[in-house]
């Protein structure tokens, strides 16, 4: 049986009640219909506090990767305690300022900058730029020399290291798209005189997500590492250094990376290089924060399957049927009954509408409640309306209150 204290230190069972913090989830349904999106304020504030006192002796810029989740009040609670912002499209930089984070705190991603928001970035003075090609230095330098302005650079780096996660969210190998192949980076710092609004002197990585060894991320800093000196050989010398983010959660009591083994590999690597060091965690600050309950339209008796039929669906929720990803499924109420097995499903017409299969619980009635954990990080953000469903509501839980978002 698994400890759901393992998946997220918010969830806990007063009697046969399911509670998040203080909140029985009987009375978040009395007021909201389901399915539903709640997220522990709490949990969350402590993920980031966790992240940034295991590093806090290098003073890292922690910039939250917004794309893991854009709700605002998230947002803005981040960056009360501090945090910037890791941003890949003009409207979540846009989102990050309105939500109070600072523009010297906001770091813009991605492989796909159009012109339009590298035009908004430029205007807003955001920290940095994370170039991914050549041909983009070329098009932010022409429009920064149009706009009169300097802007500083830092070269995203494909290191050629395979993170060991799931094909569809590795980003560091020499065939994924993102980043400069490490071959080329040193040819490009010796011609950075060429670029005349570009400050180029910043490095940066990110070489997948939910990543769950902590070898990947030695392999890359190693690398990362040796560059570096090769540049200072060359007297080229770096100033900001991102880390990027990737730290997998525990879904269902699989291995998980020591944030003390993270930060000591990082200390090793580069804590006497007297560089800026920026981190852009997402998964790993919000992740096991989220939840969606859900209500059970029925059961229905198959030949060989029993199913549960959910009123959360695959277009709330794309994970399961995008990644093959697991979610702990469990009772809002903890009831006295026989064992089944089932499958639960979705109402959305796709047979990959699936969030568990051959799942053991308590006997589930038509009416009954479950809980999908760990639904915090690319759950509500990656929604749609597929069907022609809307999109579901957002709670914020805050120990002993919650509010919509």
């Amino acid at each position: 049986m698994v400890s759901i204290k393992k998946i997220s230190k918010s969830l806990k069972y007063v009697g046969k009640q399911l509670f998040i913090n203080n909140v029985d989830c009987e009375n978040i349904i009395k007021i909201h219909k389901t399915p539903i999106y709640c997220y522990s304020l709490t949990e969350i504030i402590g993920n980031y506090n966790n992240f940034y006192k295991s590093l806090e002796k290098l003073n890292p810029l922690i910039c939250y990767a917004v794309k893991a989740n854009f709700n605002k009040e998230i947002i803005k609670i981040l960056g009360k305690l501090g945090s910037g912002a890791d941003v890949v499209s003009k409207g979540e930089l846009k989102l990050a300022l309105d939500s109070g984070i600072s523009p010297n705190k906001i770091v813009f991603s991605g492989v796909g900058k159009t012109k339009e928001e590298i035009i908004y970035a430029l205007k807003k003075k955001i920290f940095q730029i994370n170039v991914e090609s050549e041909e983009e230095l070329e098009e932010i330098n022409n429009l920064a020399v149009n706009k009169k302005t300097l802007v500083n650079i830092s070269l995203r780096v494909n290191p050629d290291v395979d993170a060991n996660t799931h094909k569809k969210i590795t980003t560091g190998r020499s065939d994924d798209k993102f980043g400069i192949p490490i071959s080329k980076v040193v040819e490009i710092f010796k011609r950075k005189n060429d670029y005349s609004n570009l400050k180029i002197d910043g490095i940066a990585i990110h070489i997948g997500s939910q990543i769950t060894k902590i070898d990947p991320f030695k392999n890359a800093f190693e690398k990362i590492r040796k560059l570096i000196l090769r540049l200072e050989k060359n007297k080229i010398h770096i100033k900001n250094l991102d880390l990027g983010g990737g730290i997998g959660i525990n879904y269902f009591e699989n291995q998980v990376i020591s944030l003390k083994k993270y930060s000591s590999i990082i200390k090793k690597e580069f804590g006497r290089m007297n560089l800026k060091l920026i981190f852009e965690p997402g998964r790993s600050i919000v992740g096991s924060a989220g939840f969606i309950i859900s209500k059970v339209i029925r059961v229905k008796k198959g030949l060989g399957k029993n199913f549960l039929i959910l009123d959360v669906g695959m277009n709330d929720l794309m994970r399961p049927s995008l990644y093959e990803s697991y979610h702990h499924i469990i009772p809002m109420k903890k009831l006295n009954r026989k064992k089944r097995n089932y499958d639960i499903v979705g109402p959305v017409c796709e047979s990959s509408d699936i969030f568990g299969s051959n799942r053991d619980l308590n006997e589930v009635e038509s009416g009954d409640y479950l809980v999908l954990c760990s639904a915090g990080a690319y759950g509500s953000c990656m929604s749609s309306n597929y069907n022609c469903r809307p999109l579901i509501k957002e709670i914020v839980v805050n120990d002993s209150d919650f509010f919509k978002s």
